[in-house]
C-alpha cells in the first residue's frame, strides 16, 4: 500500500513539476507565484537575519526545494535500489526539464545553475528520506 501511494504521489508530483517546467512564461512579474515571491521579499526586509535575501537567492532556494519531494518519493517507492543510483533520477529529470525549456520555450531561461540546484534538491531529498528510513529500520531491530 505504501508503494502504491508513493507511486500515485510521484505521478502527481511529476505532473505539477512538468507544468512548472514547461509553463510558457517565467513567473517573474505576474500571477500568483509572483505575488508570493514579492510578499516573501517584502517580509525579508523586515527581519534582520533575512536582509541578505534577494530575488536571486530566493529563486535558488526555490529551485532546491522544488526537487526535494522527488528525492523523498523515489526512496518511498524503491526499497532495494541503492541511493547513489537513485541520485541519477533528479539529475536526469532536471536535465530534461531545463533542456525542454531551452529547446521549446523562447521566453524561459534554462541554465546550468538551475540543473545543479534542482539536482541538489532531489539528492538532498533522497538522503533525508534514506536517513529517516534507516533510522526507522534500526529502531525496529532494537525492539
Amino acid at each position: 500500500m505504501r508503494k502504491l501511494l508513493g507511486l500515485i504521489s510521484l505521478g502527481c508530483y511529476l505532473i505539477v513539476l512538468l507544468l512548472v517546467s514547461v509553463w510558457p512564461k517565467p513567473i517573474e512579474g505576474q500571477g500568483f507565484l509572483a505575488d508570493i515571491t514579492n510578499q516573501i521579499l517584502i517580509f525579508s526586509k523586515t527581519v534582520s537575519w533575512l536582509l541578505w535575501l534577494k530575488y536571486d537567492q530566493l529563486e535558488a532556494i526555490a529551485n532546491v526545494l522544488l526537487y526535494v519531494p522527488l528525492g523523498v518519493l523515489l526512496v518511498v517507492i524503491s526499497d532495494k535500489t541503492k541511493v547513489w543510483l537513485l541520485c541519477l533520477a533528479p539529475i536526469m529529470v532536471s536535465l530534461l526539464a531545463e533542456g525542454s525549456q531551452r529547446l521549446f520555450l523562447q521566453d524561459r531561461y534554462a541554465t546550468a545553475n538551475d540543473v545543479f540546484l534542482n539536482s541538489l534538491g532531489g539528492i538532498l531529498g533522497l538522503f533525508i528520506a534514506a536517513s529517516i528510513r534507516q533510522l526507522m529500520r534500526s529502531s525496529k531491530k532494537e525492539r
